[in-house]
């Protein structure tokens, strides 16, 4: 299991860093008209993102260390492969993957339908992922998100969305 997690940090991390000299490449403030340039947001993300897959790398090894120190090493009859098969494939263990695919479908769904309207698929979906089942708490995250984005970007910031 922490190898497993040990490479999805990893590629966190990869991805932060290989992401960085694209998004250098966007215009900043001083070179656009709106108060905040179009490279704030991005760069901002990739520093969280970078910062925390370091931390999830960190918490990873750590506990691995601490595995290793309280357990002895685990015969191959008590390995993953004894688990059911129900908890191999349950949308818990493999939440962080539809997580990507739904970004992935978002950044390609923005071109297609607007910035709204896709920040609001990913919004709906992300909530389901996170475990939301009141569609009472759907409805009033989906209207929190809509408000906020064309608060934040259109009225405060001035940034037209796209």
């Amino acid at each position: 299991m922490h190898a497993r997690i040990t490479l999805f940090a990893l590629g966190v991390v990869s991805l932060a860093v290989v992401s960085l000299y694209p998004t250098l490449q966007f215009p900043s403030s001083a070179q656009v008209s709106t108060f905040i340039g179009p490279r704030v947001w991005p760069l901002t993300l990739l520093i969280v993102l970078f910062t925390l897959g370091i931390i999830l790398l960190a918490i990873t090894w750590r506990d691995r260390k601490q595995a290793l120190v309280s357990e002895p090493q685990t015969t191959p009859d008590t390995s993953a492969e004894t688990a059911p098969a129900s908890s191999r494939f349950s949308l818990g263990r493999t939440r962080h993957w539809w997580f990507i695919a739904a970004a992935v479908a978002y950044t390609l769904l923005m071109q297609s339908v607007g910035f709204l309207i896709a920040s609001l698929i990913f919004t709906f979906i992300g909530t389901l992922l996170l475990g939301a089942r009141s569609w009472m708490t759907i409805a009033i995250t989906l209207v929190i998100a809509a408000v906020l984005m064309q608060g934040v970007f259109v009225s405060l910031l001035g940034i037209p969305m796209p």
